[in-house]
């Protein structure tokens, strides 16, 4: 029975060592349930104790996607890689497997969030700033056509039309003069033929 008592003593006391044996982490770069204002260049994880090189882990969108990163490196207790392209707004999560210093398998995992205030595309920007459309070039531009050609005279030539009129008038005005004048003289013969005859 005391035997009992002693194993089961000891096992109280081996057990918190053993979990205190497996590797965790105890700083990383993103932070745990961080938001960040800027794509992070690399993603990196300090543990408690020194790892193995056979340590690797996988950064996954908020899709499902796997994210791709460039080669891990391993430095003791640190193990990081960099980031191949800027990360788009969203939520990241942190897979990571190790090999501890005690020899066992650990995986776990953590997530940060991307939110970066967002720029204009060069497309966008391109657009903003070209050149009016030019349909409002050519409403605006002077009529280089209209300019060039000759001024047309408002007060064209009198027509051959209006001088034979005018023509036709004199001659109507002459021949009523002529035939006002002979009335006339006819009228004279006649007075003075009749007062010779008295």
């Amino acid at each position: 029975m005391k035997r009992i008592l002693l194993i089961c003593l000891a096992a109280l006391f081996l057990l918190p060592s053993v979990a205190m044996a497996h590797s965790r982490i105890s700083e990383s770069t993103p932070a745990k349930d961080a938001t960040v204002t800027a794509s992070p260049t690399e993603i990196s994880m300090t543990f408690n104790t020194n790892i193995e090189n056979l340590s690797k882990f996988k950064l996954i969108n908020e899709t499902g996607e796997q994210v791709a990163t460039e080669d891990i490196t391993i430095n003791e207790a640190t193990m990081s890689s960099s980031i191949a392209e800027p990360l788009k707004n969203g939520a990241y999560t942190v897979k990571w497997t190790i090999i501890g210093a005690d020899g066992h398998a650990v995986d776990g995992e953590y997530a940060f969030t991307v939110n970066a205030p967002e720029t204009p595309t060069p497309e966008a920007t391109s657009t903003a700033t070209e050149s009016p459309s030019p349909a409002a070039n050519e409403a605006t531009a002077p009529d280089e056509n209209a300019s060039a050609s000759p001024t047309v005279s408002e007060d064209p030539a009198p027509s051959a039309t209006a001088e034979d009129d005018t023509a036709s008038k004199n001659s109507q005005s002459n021949t009523d003069i002529w035939i006002i004048a002979g009335v006339v003289v006819v009228a004279a013969v006649f007075f003075l033929i009749r007062r010779r005859r008295k």
